[in-house]
């Protein structure tokens, strides 16, 4: 696969409605060239463009980066690209999935929120939540194999894998990476097109020195993944819980391994989950 791409963006803080809001616009383009792919793309050899609109609000009040006390982080990001199969005059029907997804058209819509809430002492309470939605502007069947959720594991192949697939590859810890991922058979394509993520997670420190700062957690989390509007259901969730610790040097960053455990069973699969470890770099959004 041959990838280029151009971004053209512009962001600043505004004061209202209070002083914690960043409104950032911007233009994107991918180019993705395949040639014997071989993955659950809908075709392996082909061109697919993306053209598209995005804007992000967001609101930031967390105290402190490394080890948050108080404070809060919503986030609501859209992209939107043009409506081509409006005026094309194609039929999706009977078009090839090369001639259907050469302008790859849809909206995106990202919504995270997280709350930092002291219980005591040190011992700190981490609520996100996490929703995602993509959809057509004539119907799902028009929504292409790029832009899709990719969810389970670590989420360590996140921002690379993001560029390189065009895929949003997010974390559920006490599941294989990748294992909730909704596989479409007529279309051959893989990838969910509405999730959702709940975490609680118990953060203390071990060490708030700035030149090594750690601190271990134990959490919960549940999320799911579908294909269409037609299989969502929001009480279907795939529970875990476990425990970590996570390790801030300025030489290399926030570094982070965790144990959790998988209460339900996957599509396909006659047993649990169970226990899984996690390692991630940076810190993740989702």
């Amino acid at each position: 696969m041959k990838i280029h791409a151009v971004t053209i963006g512009l962001g600043r803080r505004v004061n209202w409605p209070d002083d914690f809001f960043v409104i950032s616009n911007s233009l994107v383009y991918y180019n993705y060239d395949l040639f014997n792919f071989g993955q659950s793309l809908g075709f392996d050899t082909g061109i697919t463009n993306t053209f598209a609109f995005k804007t992000n609000i967001s609101r930031n009040s967390i105290d402190n980066p490394m080890f948050p006390r108080g404070g809060s982080m919503f986030s609501l990001d859209i992209a939107v690209t043009p409506p081509y199969s409006k005026w094309n005059n194609l039929n999706y029907e009977t078009a090839s999935p090369e001639e259907k997804y050469k302008w790859a058209e849809y909206h995106k819509w990202m919504f995270d929120a997280k709350f930092y809430t002291k219980i005591i002492g040190d011992l700190v309470l981490e609520s996100r939540a996490h929703l995602g939605y993509i959809g057509s502007f004539s119907g799902e069947d028009k929504i292409g194999p790029f832009e899709r959720f990719y969810l389970g594991g670590d989420g360590l192949s996140g921002s690379y894998s993001n560029f390189l697939l065009g895929t949003e590859r997010i974390a559920l810890r006490g599941y294989e990476n990748n294992s909730l991922v909704p596989y479409d058979i007529e279309k051959n394509i893989r990838g969910g097109t509405i999730y959702n993520k709940f975490v609680f997670e118990l953060r203390h420190p071990i060490s708030l020195n700035p030149s090594a700062t750690i601190y271990g957690l134990s959490f919960l989390e549940a999320g799911n993944n579908w294909n269409s509007q037609r299989d969502f259901n929001p009480f279907d969730l795939k529970r875990s819980a476990g425990i970590g610790v996570r390790i801030f040097m300025p030489a290399f960053g926030l570094l982070g391994i965790d144990w959790g455990y998988g209460f339900d069973k996957l599509p396909g699969q006659a047993d649990r989950s169970g226990p899984q470890f996690h390692f991630s770099i940076g810190t993740q959004l989702r």
